[in-house]
């Protein structure tokens, strides 16, 4: 597990998992997608490989990679716990402590995020953007979910048939993780900036 999780800060790595997410689960497919060379993509799956994060498959003539969904749901679901343990505090409205580690995956089934996944490269290839580790995107899967405008927050809970206020919870748990230090600490600057009032 330490070492998958190296490897998913790695966002070359994450781009390479990704695209087998995506379907493309050769490796010349995969240095076509992403325009890379063979070897590289070669080495990269490797390493993945080594991390468990994706399984070898059968030679044909080729071999071929799929993702290892427990241990990257594995990965993901603690991720979310360890966020939502560490700012139980600071939600005093929100009752934490009756979401569990496995209560998470009715919250936010594994399809839903297999889906997001499978749409978020491939949404990446279209808009471009900046490479992302899994943590970072793991954020900002929530933080989407939090700027859902409500007709869409509707779909949602009805394609996946969610729980829309453990959801919701969530969300603004890990949301707050994404910048509440920053905006604190960009408060406290401005705060310690101000002019004193005059008499």
């Amino acid at each position: 597990m330490p070492e998958a999780l190296d490897m998913l800060e790695n966002p070359t790595l994450v781009e390479v998992l990704l695209c087998i997410v995506s379907g493309k689960d050769y490796s010349s497919a995969i240095a076509k997608a992403l325009k890379k060379s063979q070897p590289t993509v070669t080495e990269q799956l490797k390493q993945l490989e080594s991390a468990q994060l994706v399984n070898a498959l059968g030679r044909k003539q080729a071999l071929s990679f799929e993702v290892n969904w427990d241990m990257l749901l594995q990965v993901f679901y603690d991720v979310v716990f360890d966020i939502l343990e560490l700012r139980e505090e600071y939600f005093s409205g929100i009752d934490l402590k009756r979401i569990t580690r496995s209560s998470l995956e009715g919250i936010v089934p594994r399809i839903l995020f297999k889906d997001f996944l499978k749409e978020y490269f491939s949404t990446v290839q279209d808009l471009g953007g900046k490479r992302k580790g899994f943590d970072e995107i793991i954020f900002s899967f929530f933080v989407a979910i939090e700027r859902l405008d409500e007709r869409d927050w509707k779909k949602l809970l009805n394609q996946y048939q969610l729980d829309g206020v453990n959801l919701r919870d969530v969300a603004n748990v890990v949301g707050f993780e994404i910048c509440a230090v920053e905006e604190t600490a960009l408060t406290g600057l401005i705060m310690t900036r101000e002019e004193p009032n005059k008499k």
